[in-house]
This record gives structure tokens, sequence and C-alpha cells, in this order.
């Protein structure tokens, strides 16, 4: 029966590569290779180097190190991200994944890119110590989204690896994601004892880095704080009763923040200051300024222009004159 095409093709290369017919007068040797051998052992050959070609080499890690005064810096574990992982990934890799990805939408390559990366370190930290952490900082802008945790449970059980060992790094638009979806998949993480950060904190675009970029170039005065965010979201948790009128990690938290604006020379006004308590947190963080109506009411034009007459020392005069204010 004559040989199928690939087979024949594949005999070619075999005897190509330089096995031939055993030479004569010889013994001790194997019979010559037939055509169905060799495509079965060249098509194993090409099998065997595709799957070296796609597979991902060890990544490369950054050990993290618990920083101590004393200067005896403890290891707890490595991260990786994706700048490591295009170090590590071959050309060839890339390439191809790149013309399989054009017909793929931006969001649906970041995902999969995190998950190929997740996959890759949960494997190889699978024969860490106990002890060591490992962290993983992800690209996709609109993680966590609800899929998030079934792709993160499907990745650690078929590599082994605890969650409970595992850092994640989302970017700061994926966190900031305001609905319950992304509470629930981020809690459900941090109750099995993954732990959360914020990535780029500081260097992305948001007002954290335009402050710093103005103000250092001296193109801002100040800041202008709604003292109304101090008030407790709805989204906290608190134990039964009446909520308080303030929150207090809330008060903590914003009371730092404006002491960093200080610290860049830039000036605070308050707004929203509606309550007592709001008017002695602004007091004690230092505002220079303040407005609301636990101070005055909104005012029309007639009653701000004689507000500013009698802080001008001026006597009193009646307007007469009609308005539409007045009507």
């Amino acid at each position: 029966m004559p040989a199928a095409p690939q087979d024949l093709h594949a005999g070619r290369t075999v005897m190509a590569e330089g096995l031939s017919d055993l030479p004569k007068g010889k013994t001790g040797h194997a019979l010559p290779m037939t055509a169905s051998s060799a495509g079965m052992f060249a098509t194993t050959l090409r099998s065997r180097r595709a799957r070296q070609k796609s597979a991902l080499p060890p990544l490369r890690w950054l050990p993290r190190f618990v920083v101590g005064r004393s200067g005896a810096d403890k290891v707890i574990g490595a991260q990786v991200d994706m700048s490591q992982l295009w170090l590590s990934v071959p050309r060839r890799t890339l390439r191809k994944s790149r013309r399989k990805s054009r017909r793929k939408s931006l969001g649906q390559q970041q995902r999969e890119f995190d998950s190929d990366l997740l996959g890759n370190a949960c494997a190889q930290a699978a024969t860490w110590p106990e002890g060591m952490r490992l962290m993983v900082s992800l690209e996709d802008d609109q993680a966590p989204d609800g899929d998030f945790n079934n792709r993160l449970n499907t990745v650690l059980q078929d590599s082994g690896f605890p969650v409970s060992r595992l850092d994640l790094v989302f970017q700061e638009s994926g966190l900031a994601q305001d609905d319950r979806e992304t509470c629930y998949t981020l809690s459900a993480l941090r109750d099995q004892g993954c732990q959360i950060f914020l990535g780029g904190f500081g260097s992305a675009p948001s007002s954290l880095s335009l402050l710093r970029e103005r103000a250092m170039g001296g193109l801002l005065d100040g800041v202008q704080f709604d003292a109304s965010m101090l008030a407790p979201s709805g989204m906290t948790w608190r134990q039964s009763g009446d909520a308080p009128l303030l929150d207090e990690s809330a008060m903590v938290f914003y009371r730092a923040a404006l002491e960093t604006v200080k610290t860049l020379g830039l000036k605070v006004r308050s707004i929203g200051v509606d309550i007592p308590d709001l008017l002695a947190f602004v007091q004690k963080v230092g505002c220079v300024e303040a407005s609301g109506t636990v101070l005055a009411a909104p005012e029309t034009t007639a009653q701000i222009s004689e507000r500013f007459e009698e802080t001008a020392g001026r006597p009193r005069r009646r307007r007469m004159a009609r308005t539409a204010e007045g009507l």
C-alpha cells in the first residue's frame, strides 16, 4: 500500500537528517526505518518541538522583604508582574499570540495574559516553602470582574497553590468600580487569606499625581475639600444602631491626606461644613477657610452686599429697589 502524503514527506525529512539504509556487509544494526515508522517519529518530534516553543520558561522573580529598622531584612516571598513576564517569553510565542489576538478585544487579551501569568506563577510557586507568599501584579484594568474568582479557582486547582499565600495587585481603575459584585469578589478573596493591593499608587493619572505635578510646578495655590466625604458611606459596615454623624476611619484618612497637601505648600479650603462636628474637624486640620450652612446660609445678592458693607464698617443702607430676588 502506498504511504500517505504526510508519511512520505516525513520519511524524506528523516532521511535528509542523516538516517539512511544500513551499510552493506555490516551486522548488528537495526532494520532500516520504514516510511510509516519514520512518519510517526517525525510527527512526534515536531509536536515535541512545538510544545517546547510554546511553553513559557521559568519566570523572573523579585524577592519580597520585610524591611526592619535594624537592617536585618527578612524574605517573605517573591513577586512577578507582566513586565517580568515579557522578559522571559520567547519572541516567536509573542508573535503567534499577537496574530491570534487581532480579532480579540483589548480587555479579553488582558484577561488571557493575566490568566497565563497567574497559572505559570502559581505552578512554579507551588514548590516554595510553606511560609513564602506569592504576589502577582495584574494588567487587566477591569479586574476584578464578576468572573475573576472563577478563573482564579481554576488556576489554583490546576496548580495546587493555596489562595491563603497569594497576594494580588489590581489597577486603580479596577478597584474603583463601585458595585456590590466587585466588593463581594474582593471580600471572598480576603476571607480566604488573599491580600489585595492597589498598584501604581500616586503614579497613574489621578488627583494625587496631578496635585504633586502642579504644586511643584508653581501652578496651584490650594485644594478645595468637600467635608461631606466624612459622612458614613452606605457600604460601610457598622454594628446595629444609629449611624455616627462622622466616619472615624474617613476622618483619620483625610486628616493625613490634608497634611500631605499642606506639605506641598498649598492651602486647604473646605466646603459642605453643615454641622458643628465638621466645623471642629476643619479647624483641627488647619483649613484656611470654610463655607457651609453651619457658618452661614446661602444669601441673595442684596444680603451678601449688605454683609460686605458691615464687614467694611459702613452703615447699613436700606435698599428700596425691587429686584428679581425679592419677588
